[in-house]
């Protein structure tokens, strides 16, 4: 992988027992290994980031009931208003140049597979101007203290995916590397 242009990359992201941690420090990884800028952040609700600084920003967090954290909401929301504040949310939603999103997340997905994955921050993306130009789900293994363990054994091993106990596995975190390739590919960022 050869650099081909500078570019700040931002892999924000939630993670509540380490799935998701597991997968935006595979894709920081990459960045790092492809020589570019990258700053790794688990978001707290305090967390101080100017989007603007970055022209790529993976965004990721595990799926709980359907959507992201409350943490990486409630941050979303918040930066949405910093936006607004800044004029920056716009009619018809002007793409900015140069500026690109991924969203990812891990999920469970025993019910109803990947539909389970598919409402994160995308929309968010789009509002601020930014091309989101992929979105990255993956299962992994359900851990929910909060509901009877012999339920959460039920789903992790007899969901639409079978057996996803480990998972994010190294045959998923493998693929996560490639796809950071090709995204930093796509948008011209290494050859």
């Amino acid at each position: 992988m050869e650099k081909t242009k500078k570019i700040r990359v931002l892999v924000l992201y939630d993670s509540i027992h380490g799935n998701t941690e597991q997968v935006a420090k595979t894709i920081h990884k990459v960045v790092v290994t492809a020589n570019l800028d990258s700053a790794l952040v688990k978001i707290t609700e305090s967390a101080k980031l100017n989007f603007d600084d970055y022209d790529l920003i993976f965004c990721g967090s595990p799926v709980i009931e359907w959507l992201p954290t409350a943490i990486l909401m409630s941050f979303i929301k918040a930066k949405l208003k910093e936006h607004r504040a800044k004029r920056d949310v716009l009619p018809c939603a002007p793409l900015k140049t140069g500026k690109f999103a991924v969203c990812f997340g891990t999920y469970c997905g025993a019910h109803i597979g990947v539909k389970e994955a598919t409402p994160m921050t995308e929309s968010f993306f789009w509002h601020i101007g930014y091309s989101v130009i992929d979105k990255l789900h993956l299962p992994g293994q359900m851990r929910r203290p909060d509901i009877d363990k012999a339920i959460e054994q039920e789903n992790n091993i007899e969901g639409i995916f079978g057996n996803i106990i480990g998972r994010p596995n190294q045959n998923d975190l493998q693929a996560v590397e490639t796809y950071t390739v090709g995204i930093l590919r796509h948008i011209g960022a290494i050859s």
